[in-house]
């Protein structure tokens, strides 16, 4: 792995780094090596000269210029490069230096293409400050081999100065925060470069896993560990504290950390590595001999490519159709080349990685930065370099199947497919325009709406709600857009107009996301609802090139000139978003409205729809009054949350705000706990993922334990988990674990493969196979890369398996549906009684349910104390507690922020490990997905002016005109 840390002090740094080299103390000039561009250009070359390393790391230049002042200059960052601990034992403690030197190399080659794309530095241009590329650095090379607890641990340290030097000649201090940000992607180059070369040695890859790190064939995992101390010394302080969270591991390092001494007898050290490796049967010698005699056989990985596809093939149209044909891949994937496009099986290699990573990163993204396109075609596995994927890149951004980003999202690119589905999804918009059907005349519409809410509810709509749900009854429109801040008021609207359209004779449908929504939809508005993948199944038959006349008839006899609304569109996916307003068209509802806030969360899908479709000019109505807090400090929070003002939220929020690094959950869980019955059941606790939420669930269940408020009866459980991977993943060995779950919900015919449930025994990853044994008893072996994947229909879901004690008493969700008998995902329920054949639940809408002790659904539950954000969008509770930690750098941002925040009515208690770096981190994460047109600078509306029908909730005039002003098509680019 690499690791990236900043020097902390110029003061000794040399002594340190240069202290435990490869080399014996007989070699005493091997201190150290200069590195850089920026280092040849100070003159600075050969081995690392303590004082002048110093100096630099104080930002003294060789020529005595100063950059930065002496007293606040930073020193500099060190990234520090691990060998797996395999190849260490077969260089250490084998002794083939070989691998050593492979491993430099590829470190080099990495360092290099660091310094071109990552090295910058902030200037003024033009009169502005900005972040400029300078393509240089001053490195300092130091290779160890020894870890704390003076284990075998081959790592080279590249302690990279705080100087550079500006296009302008001039130097600067180093801007460092892309090299901090891609040292997983120089992990992976420096994986793939070390791959290649030690492959060309004879050895043969094993088990591979995150970000390109790999093991020698033939020592396993143990056989690692019993060279690892320091790992088996951080577990076991881990374990006595009680907690598996990121802040008690680094907690654990701090505290068991030695001083790192020099060796003193490096020969006494190595004789004592060698009886380790003696003692644990592990026979290095026999094995660099096999590498040996298999370099002669197998010169290089690109022949082990060939063989793969069982020919060595001159032309890569060849290479490349035997692998499309071994990979089970379709002719017309836009991302491979057709015959004689490319020559050479490295190309070829390239092309299919390269495929991979889009296939895997569109599905969740619509754009995507560069960098995680190189990342994910390295981490393939196939024998890829970084050079040939940049170029294969170049070569489909030229071709247009990639597009490359614009203005701030230059770093960005999309594809031509998303590019194609977003102008689809705008294109329906625009068809629909003029089209709908006004369930009331215009200017009726504001007086029946309020006098609906005044009688159903006593409610006086405000000026937003007005507006909004006039929109909805007399808009000529048919596909329009509420967007309503969270505690707008949305269900109070919606209610009273979905009366006025049934009034006129019309259907009214609801649509949302997750089950929880549906329920709540229909709950809270008297709407018959639905989920939108429930909604589109039942019409699938509408959506291909040729829709079924009589499915076609059908639907419009049933929905046409209905009123189709779409709760918390947020959440909507391109893929789906399209769908509907296909739908809306063919089928001739008189209305589709999208409901929602496009600042909260998204979809898990690549696109943000709802909210392009409101910068594109579609007819939109504003409501941006938050109705549902009460406390003046969550009033304050939530409206600054809203519009990204994360310090003044924060400011909001200071009183209750409560520092508990390294124990936020159990902080969490104890202010919960402490609460009276009643004050639980008006208090939620928010958690900003998966591993907090676990946590606090554990640390509430355990507190209720011994309060003797939950029990007596109990049963253990063996849950499952769901895996979240792309269908991309589901294709690759590396996602599969021993001992993992695996429901194939359509059967593989070519792999012998019926439905059915089946555990994980072993995995192949040199063969690429899984061996399966399913719940019957029989043996399958599964080729992941061979699967047949439809768009949106994975043939199998992966489930981690978790032991669950389950009390009497405790509060739980469900992770699936049962329909059936009314239990939903994400539908909380309680457990009434435990004995020892059933377990008796109540549902949210206080139905009871048996569950026999072998029922299916009590391996598809978890506990519910704790919910995360995805889970809470569209839930409301008086008081919250959250618990938020900095470590959780991609959960923690703006989005989960507002939906957290705007929860509440009344107060917030914010658990964090760090408040000023919570904020930080808040202000430059805003979180949210992305968009293709939005990146590619192609979405603009054709009228700088807003479409008349939209409202900034301000108080209607008489005779406010509610259609929106014509206007063209929207500018997109088509």
């Amino acid at each position: 792995m690499l690791s990236v840390a900043s020097v902390r002090s110029a003061k000794g740094a040399a002594g340190y780094f240069a202290a435990d080299n490869y080399y014996s103390a007989g070699e005493p000039e091997a201190t150290g090596e200069w590195f850089g561009r920026g280092a040849a250009a100070l003159g600075l070359g050969g081995k690392v000269d303590a004082a002048q390393f110093e100096a630099l790391l104080q930002g003294r230049l060789p020529d005595g210029s100063q950059v930065g002042t002496h007293d606040r200059h930073r020193a500099g960052i060190d990234l520090t490069f691990s060998l797996p601990k395999s190849w260490s034992l077969l260089a250490l403690v084998g002794g083939d230096r070989r691998i050593l030197e492979a491993y430099r190399a590829a470190v080099k080659d990495t360092l290099r293409w660091a310094e071109t794309n990552a090295a910058e530095t902030r200037m003024e241009v033009k009169g502005r400050e900005k972040v400029v590329g300078t393509a240089n650095f001053v490195a300092a090379l130091f290779e160890h081999d020894t870890s704390r607890a003076q284990d075998p641990q081959a790592h080279l340290h590249a302690v990279i100065a705080n100087v550079t030097q500006g296009p302008d000649g001039k130097w600067r201090a180093l801007h460092n925060e892309k090299l901090w940000s891609l040292n997983t992607l120089l992990n992976s180059i420096a994986m793939t470069g070390f791959r290649e070369r030690v492959e060309a040695l004879g050895y043969e890859v094993g088990d591979r896993s995150k970000h390109g790190n790999f093991e020698a064939a033939g020592i396993g995992r143990n056989l690692v560990m019993a060279f690892s101390t320091r790992r088996q010394q951080i577990l076991a302080k881990v374990a006595e504290m009680g907690a598996r969270t990121p802040e008690a591991f680094a907690a654990a390092t701090l505290m068991t950390r030695p001083d790192k001494t020099p060796v003193v007898d490096r020969q006494a050290l190595h004789a004592a590595w060698r009886a380790s490796a003696t003692e644990a049967g592990l026979d290095l010698a026999t094995m660099i001999a096999a590498a040996d005699a298999r370099q002669q056989e197998i010169p290089t990985g690109w022949a082990r490519l060939a063989q793969a596809v069982d020919s060595i093939a001159d032309r890569a149209s060849a290479v490349i159709g035997a692998l499309r044909e071994r990979l089970g891949l379709s002719p017309s994937d836009p991302y491979l080349p057709g015959d004689g496009h490319l020559r050479g099986p490295g190309r070829a290699a390239a092309a299919h990685a390269v495929a991979s990573a889009l296939r895997h990163l569109e599905q969740r993204e619509a754009a995507f930065p560069k960098t995680d396109i190189y990342k994910a075609a390295l981490d393939t596995g196939l024998p890829v370099t970084i050079d040939a994927v940049e170029r294969r890149v170049e070569i489909l951004t030229r071709g247009g199947q990639l597009v490359e980003g614009r203005g701030r999202r230059a770093d960005m690119m999309t594809t031509a497919g998303a590019l194609d589905t977003e102008r689809h999804i705008l294109g329906e918009v625009d068809a629909g325009r003029g089209a709908g059907l006004a369930y009331v005349a215009q200017e009726q519409a504001l007086g029946r709406l309020a006098a609906v809410a005044e009688a159903r509810s006593k409610i006086v709509l405000n000026p937003g709600q007005a507006a909004a749900g006039a929109m909805i009854l007399a808009s000529s429109d048919r596909i329009v857009a509420i967007q309503g801040v969270a505690g707008a008021g949305k269900s109070s609207m919606l209610a009273p107009a979905a009366e006025i359209i049934r009034q006129s004779g019309h259907e009214v449908v609801g649509l949302a996301v997750q089950n929880t929504l549906v329920q709540m939809l229909q709950r809270e508005t008297g709407i018959g609802s639905m989920t939108v993948a429930r909604f589109l199944k039942a019409h699938d038959k509408l959506l291909g090139p040729a829709p079924d006349r009589s499915a076609l008839a059908d639907a419009r006899r049933q929905l046409g000139g209905a009123a189709i609304l779409v709760d918390e569109a947020s959440m909507l996916s391109n893929h789906d978003q399209l769908k509907l307003v296909r739908l809306a068209n063919l089928i001739g509802v008189g209305r589709m409205a999208f409901v929602g806030d496009a600042r909260q969360l998204g979809a898990v899908d690549a696109g943000k729809p709802f909210s392009v479709m409101q910068q594109a000019g579609a007819p939109t109505a504003q409501m941006s009054q938050n109705l549902r807090a009460r406390g003046d400090a969550i009033k304050e929070a939530a409206t600054a949350a809203q519009i990204g003002a994360i310090d003044r939220a924060m400011d909001a929020l200071a009183p209750f705000t409560v520092e508990a690094p390294g124990r936020g959950s159990a902080e969490a869980a104890e202010r919960w706990l402490a609460l009276d019955p009643g004050a639980r059941e008006r208090t939620a606790i928010y958690a900003s993922g998966r591993r907090l939420r676990g946590e606090v669930n554990e640390a509430v269940q355990s507190g209720l334990i011994t309060r003797g408020e939950v029990g007596p009866g109990s049963v253990e459980l063996t849950v499952l988990e769901r895996v979240s991977v792309t269908d991309e993943e589901l294709r690759r060995p590396q996602s599969f674990e021993q001992g993992m779950i695996v429901e194939i919900s359509r059967a593989q015919a070519s792999q012998k493969l019926p439905r059915a449930r089946a555990i994980v025994e072993a995995i192949d990853h040199r063969a690429g196979t899984v061996s399966l044994r399913l719940s019957g008893g029989k043996e399958r072996t599964l080729r992941p890369e061979k699967l047949r994947i439809r768009a949106g229909e994975s043939p199998l879901q992966l489930y981690q398996p978790k032991q669950l004690q389950l009390h009497e008493k405790d509060r739980i969700r469900w992770t699936a549906n049962d329909h059936q008998r009314g239990l939903f995902n994400a539908d909380q329920a309680k457990v009434l009684s435990i004995d020892e054949h059933q377990v008796l639940v109540e549902t949210s809408r206080g139905q009871t349910v048996a569950l026999p002790r072998n029922d299916p659904m009590l391996q598809r539950l978890d506990l519910a104390y704790a919910l995360n954000a995805h889970m809470a969008q569209g839930l409301t509770s008086d008081r919250g507690i959250a618990v938020m930690e900095t470590c959780d750098t991609k959960l923690v941002n703006q989005q989960t922020f507002l939906v957290t925040v705007t929860r509440l009515r009344d107060s917030l208690t914010l658990v964090v490990d760090n408040a000023v770096r919570l904020e930080r981190q808040l202000a430059r994460n805003a979180g949210g997905k992305t968009s293709a047109l939005e990146t590619s600078g192609k979405v603009r509306p054709a009228s700088p002016e807003p479409a008349r029908q939209s409202t900034n909730d301000a108080k209607p005039e008489k005779g406010l005109d509610l259609e929106p002003a014509r206007t063209k098509p929207y500018d997109i680019g088509i």
